[in-house]
């Protein structure tokens, strides 16, 4: 029992985590934001390039949940912190793999090739940049603070990489109307 005048609270480690999820998700909306203005300077004359690389983010949760219960971890702040860069890492592979299909249809190539073209250009450096960031949160997944984090880049980037390479080529097709000829 609390004597008149005072009052008990329990804190620690958990609420000072909520707030920081809290911090990060009340921000949230502000990223996605400045990351569509900052696509649309990247590729000035088409929004509809940019829709396409934002709608492959939720995609990579599909990663992140699969991590988490594949390394047995659970969602905590560092996993948070962990999405916010996994989400820039899968910007960056999306943006290599548009901009190499731009390129391709504007040295000539017809759509369908210039989508094939530009995906068998960019697959080994797309693997391979995801490759070594998956390999280098392995000794991570040890650590009492940031296996979490380990977890969530490892799984969404492993799936987010291969969902780049497969779908992202298609539903660029679908977004351009390319039809093979």
């Amino acid at each position: 029992m609390v004597s008149e005048g005072y009052k008990m609270t329990y804190f620690g480690e958990q609420s000072e985590q909520d707030k920081g999820n809290k911090a990060i998700g009340a921000n949230i909306p502000l990223m996605f934001g400045l990351i569509y203005v900052t696509l649309l300077f990247l590729f000035p004359k088409y929004y509809r390039k940019p829709v396409l690389i934002m709608a492959m983010l939720p995609l990579i949760f599909i990663g992140v949940v699969l991590g988490l219960l594949v390394f047995g971890k659970s969602p905590d702040f560092f996993a948070m912190l962990g999405l916010l860069g996994l989400i820039g890492m899968n910007i960056k592979n999306a943006i290599v793999l548009v901009d190499e299909i731009g390129l391709q249809l504007n040295s000539g190539l017809a759509s369908v090739n210039a989508v094939v073209e530009a995906t068998k250009i960019r697959i080994v450096p797309v693997t391979m940049a995801s490759g070594t960031t998956i390999l280098g949160m392995l000794p991570l997944l040890g650590d009492a603070m940031f296996a979490g984090m380990a977890a969530t880049i490892m799984g969404g980037l492993f799936v987010s990489t291969i969902l780049t390479i497969f779908v992202l080529p298609v539903t660029y097709c679908i977004f351009f109307k390319i039809k093979s000829e």
